[in-house]
């Protein structure tokens, strides 16, 4: 498993002023940039700034911050307690990225903004794999799957699992793996005290969940042949080994391997288990027990989601349809 014990980021000034000079301090020094090193997700620093005077209205700081020779947001995390300003109220600046007042700006770093800022979205020391966070209460059917079981281009009320009428929890990600379905039934099943059924839509044999360590936490992101994140260059080489994989077509069995688990799991906790895809190729690897009718192909339809590539609501009708007889039938 790769992993990255820390990261340096560089913190840049520009600044400006006409008569007064602005000296910046970090631990006691004066400095004119910073190399962070971070090892932790919700590590903190702080940097002060002296000199600013009424009398210069030309004085500012304009802070950057850069990780690999890219600029990474910086205004989310920082706020500025001004301190020793003349003819103002000493508050507290939010969301400070210009610095036009003598103070101390805080730096305040978190998992979220490391999940956003560095790592493309991955999952982070969370047990499922989603962009966003995911609750769930009273629901009793599970959908889980990637964009054509979030509904990518289509109303709320345009899913599959929306059309299903039956308060069903859509946990579709977009661009979820295999793997990554194993590991959010995983979830739903170990954390819903009402879950009897889950519905699985599997993507294709195209996509697999790199698992790494980031700064002490555990992460995750579903990677494809064609992926391009910006990811740490410390992962290139385990990504490339997947991306391998893929081309190679040895991922089949990977996929073939999560129908099985998705499947153990399910009947381990007494839940009735039902899969189905939208891979041609792979959908008659799925036990026949546990078999649904496949999606429908994109070309039963002319229509398209709003995006103009994703199944449009016609595809989501049909597929609800051809299904409804199956799960109604073991539920009765």
């Amino acid at each position: 498993m790769a992993r990255l014990k820390s990261l340096n980021l560089r913190l840049k000034f520009h600044t400006s002023y006409n008569t007064h000079p602005i000296v910046i301090k970090y631990k006691d020094s004066a400095v004119d940039g910073i190399d962070l090193h971070i090892d932790q997700t919700e590590q903190k620093e702080e940097i002060t700034f002296e000199g600013f005077s009424p009398n210069d209205a030309k004085q500012v700081v304009s802070c950057t911050l850069e990780y690999n020779n890219r600029e990474v947001d910086i205004q989310s995390i920082a706020s500025l307690q001004m301190k020793d300003n003349q003819y103002v109220a000493n508050v507290v600046i939010k969301n400070c990225k210009n610095i036009h007042f003598n103070g101390r700006l805080d730096l305040n770093f978190s998992k979220h903004w490391f999940k956003h800022k560095i790592l493309e979205g991955a999952s982070l020391d969370e047990d499922y794999v989603h962009w966003d966070q995911m609750s769930f209460t009273t629901q009793e059917v599970f959908c889980v799957g990637d964009s054509f079981t979030y509904g990518h281009g289509v109303d709320r009320n345009e899913t599959w699992p929306s059309l299903l009428n039956r308060n069903a929890f859509n946990f579709g990600s977009i661009g979820l793996s295999h793997d990554g379905c194993v590991k959010n039934v995983k979830h739903i099943l170990q954390n819903s005290k009402h879950v009897k059924q889950i519905i699985c839509l599997l993507p294709g044999a195209t996509r697999k969940l790199f698992n790494f360590e980031f700064l002490r936490s555990h992460g995750s992101i579903p990677i494809s042949y064609t992926s391009e994140y910006t990811l740490p260059e410390e992962f290139t080489d385990e990504i490339n080994d997947i991306k391998e994989l893929i081309f190679k077509g040895s991922i089949n069995d990977d996929w073939i391997k999560a129908c099985t688990d998705i499947i153990y799991l399910c009947n381990k906790h007494k839940v009735e288990c039902w899969l189905s895809t939208w891979d041609n190729d792979m959908y008659m690897h799925i036990p026949t027990e546990y078999r649904l009718p496949i999606f429908p192909h994109l070309t039963s339809f002319t229509e398209r989601a709003s995006d103009t590539a994703h199944p449009h609501k016609k595809h989501y009708e049909l597929f609800v349809k051809n299904i409804k007889p199956y799960i109604d039938k073991r539920q009765s």
